[in-house]
């Protein structure tokens, strides 16, 4: 299955129509999920619309620092499109313009199951809920495709309106994290905090949810 998520991520710009995912609601196609593939590391367009969006959410990860757009293309690069486990799409509307991205990593072929992963809405397209559709897609496809028996994320829990839209689609908490801050130079980071930590005082809590394959097809009953 691996191999697979190679061929959608090197997918060349003649091949990639038919390896995008279409998000549709009551059977109307409002938007897609296009591979990010190697041609985004040469738009200008949109490794700066990457590079915003991490810059304006980076409240919600726990690693903060100033985003580049330099970085943002060696992290593309690097850590996403040479991996083997991990794939990131752009959340396209319906008239093909992208304004989100959504994408797993760690994904494990005898366990089946992967971490939902960069789950960022840079803009609101004409169909309000579509980051929802959306997520309701990859879930579908990575289950139908992958044979996806577990999904889970991390999330801070003081991301109230995330953790809203992972209940309604199914993840249920499964553990709550204790973190400390660590501060060094301009690089912030929220550890998992120690006994010896501030007193053991968490500062932030990260929470890790998990949805497996008959919770979500439940979901997709209410929903739809």
């Amino acid at each position: 299955m691996k191999e697979l998520l190679q061929r959608y991520k090197y997918a060349s710009a003649d091949q990639l129509p038919s390896y995008c995912i279409p998000i549709t609601v009551n059977g109307k196609t409002c938007g897609r999920l296009r591979p990010i593939t190697p041609d985004t590391l040469h738009s200008e367009e949109e490794i700066r619309l990457l590079t915003e969006w991490r810059s304006a959410s980076g409240e919600w990860f726990t690693t903060q620092f100033p985003v580049t757009e330099h970085g943002t293309r060696q992290w593309l690069e690097q850590q996403v499109l040479q991996a083997d486990d991990r794939i990131l799409f752009f959340v396209d509307d319906e008239d093909w313009n992208p304004i989100a991205q959504v994408g797993f990593l760690h994904y494990d072929e005898v366990k089946k199951q992967c971490e939902f992963d960069n789950l960022l809405r840079g803009r609101k397209g004409r169909f309000g809920n579509i980051m929802i559709y959306a997520l309701l897609a990859l879930g579908e496809w990575s289950i139908r495709v992958l044979d996806l028996q577990t999904g889970y994320l991390n999330v801070l829990a003081d991301n109230a309106r995330a953790i809203a839209i992972y209940k309604k689609l199914g993840f249920q908490e499964e553990k709550r994290t204790p973190l400390v801050k660590q501060v060094e130079g301009d690089v912030t980071r929220w550890v998992a905090a120690e006994d010896d930590d501030a007193g053991g005082e968490a500062q932030r809590y990260l929470v890790t949810m998990k949805v497996r394959t008959e919770g979500f097809y439940d979901t997709l009953k209410h929903i739809f």
